[in-house]
Formats: structure tokens, C-alpha cells, sequence
């Protein structure tokens, strides 16, 4: 049949040059003829990127959303899904089995890794030995696009469970800015009070919007403003130009933590 041709030359021109040339469209079609056999791929791989618009928010998209299109079932839909899910899995076993934290940009690139392809806010607790070394980054709770709730309480047991004696947080905006929210400020500033309580060098909150982040100890929320020498040695190590608030910010940042 004509399509089985077309599939063996979209197969050759991989072969002999990767993806290079191909259009988006031509990608997933290629990607759905492991799939969909005996069948012309062309129009579903059109009909995917008419419904979701690009080829970034067709691997976005859940099973469900996938399959309401014409022409794409199970098998398919299960092998667009999980693309993103083994791009994760594979950024982050590239760091493993140990993974240290030498710089705040350490942590930013290992939870940059966290979100691939992950389209509501998830929140996570990264637990740490007293070397940074870390023991464990867990999901405690997820929500909606714009939104996710945790409590003090949930990081505590998932950090004691742990036996960490470091530990930093992490969520992200999957349709926003990296800058934090007044939810954000509160819920970092009584997690820092609690694990004050008990011990646990509270390192970082690190909120991540696509290819940007925000990073709470850098911008002086924690510690009353001012880093301990341990984290100043941490932030040392960037050897960036320092990210100095002014006095208002100081006051201000002051201020709402004293509210809190």
C-alpha cells in the first residue's frame, strides 16, 4: 500500500539524519506508525497538532485528551503520554545514583528535572544528609494548573522519615511567572519555623516555571534576611553578582515575616 512506502522513507530519512528536516507533524507521524499499524498516519498527526496546536502540547496532553482525537486510541495515546514521563526519568538517573548539592544552581537544575512534562502544580520535599547528599526527592501533594495546597506538617514526616538533617522544597508554575505568590511567602516562612524547631537546615524553596526559577534563599527570605555562614558559603560557590534586596524589599520582607 502507498502509506506503507511513505512509512519506510520517513524511516530512512531518520535513519540517515535523525529529525532534522522533519516537521512537527512528520515527527508524530513517524512516532504513530509504531502504534497504529496498517493505517495512514498523516491525517491523525494533522488532526493532533490542529487540536492541541504544536507538537509540544500534543506530548502534554493527558490519555483521555489524546484519544478524544479521531483516529488515536490506546496504544497510542499511551505511547504519546509517557514520552515526557521517560524524558524525566532519564534527566535525572543521569544524575543519579548521588546526587550532591554544591550551589543554589545545583538545586535549580535538579528540580527544573522534577516538572518535565508535568502540567499542574506539583510540590516536593527534597530530603538531604548533612553532607547535601541527597536521600530522597518526593511529590508530597499535587493540584490543579494554577494552584497546589501543602502543609508544614506533610514536609516535617516526609523529612523525619527520612532521617534528613538538610532539606529544601520545591513547586512549580506550569502556566505562570517564577515569581512567588503572598500563599507562597506564607507557607515557606512556616516551614522554615518548623524545621527551625527540630533541627533541619532548611536550604531552600525553589519555585520553577518552565526554563526559569526562583530561589527564596537567594532573594533573602530565609534566615531573617541575612544567610548563615554555611548557606553564604553555598551561595559563594555561584560566583554570581549577589542579589542584594534594597532597603524597602528589607523592610517589607521584615515585615511579613513578622506578620506570619
Amino acid at each position: 500500500m502507498e502509506h506503507e512506502g511513505h512509512r519506510e522513507r520517513l524511516r530512512k530519512r531518520y535513519a540517515e539524519n535523525g529529525l532534522s528536516g522533519f516537521a512537527d507533524h512528520e515527527k508524530l507521524e513517524l512516532l504513530l506508525t509504531f502504534a497504529i499499524p496498517r493505517v495512514n498516519t498523516n491525517p491523525i498527526a494533522h488532526r493532533l497538532i490542529d487540536r492541541f496546536g504544536s507538537l509540544t502540547a500534543v506530548l502534554e496532553a493527558d490519555r483521555k485528551e489524546l484519544e478524544a482525537v479521531k483516529g488515536v486510541g490506546p496504544q497510542a495515546s499511551t505511547l504519546l503520554s509517557m514520552l515526557l514521563p521517560l524524558l524525566r526519568d532519564y534527566e535525572q538517573q543521569k544524575i543519579l545514583p548521588r546526587v550532591h548539592f554544591s550551589t543554589y544552581s545545583d538545586l535549580a537544575a535538579f528540580c527544573r528535572t522534577l516538572y518535565i512534562g508535568v502540567y499542574r502544580e506539583e510540590f516536593y520535599v527534597l530530603s538531604m544528609d548533612a553532607g547535601l547528599n541527597l536521600l530522597s526527592a518526593k511529590c508530597i501533594t499535587r493540584g490543579t494548573p494554577t494552584e497546589v495546597n501543602a502543609l508544614p506538617r506533610q514536609v516535617l514526616e516526609e523529612l523525619l522519615q527520612n532521617h534528613a538533617a538538610c532539606a529544601a522544597i520545591s513547586h512549580n508554575h506550569p502556566s505562570g511567572s517564577e515569581m512567588p505568590s503572598q500563599e507562597d511567602v506564607d507557607i515557606t516562612l512556616a516551614i522554615e519555623r518548623v524545621l527551625s524547631g527540630v533541627g533541619i537546615r532548611f536550604l531552600d524553596h525553589v519555585l520553577i516555571a518552565g526554563n526559569r526559577q526562583y530561589s527564596f534563599m537567594r532573594h533573602h527570605w530565609l534566615n531573617g534576611g541575612e544567610p548563615e555562614a554555611a548557606d553564604q558559603e553555598f551561595l559563594a560557590a555561584e560566583r554570581p553578582q549577589r542579589l542584594m534586596p534594597t532597603e524597602n524589599e528589607k523592610r517589607k520582607r521584615k515585615n511579613q515575616r513578622n506578620e506570619t
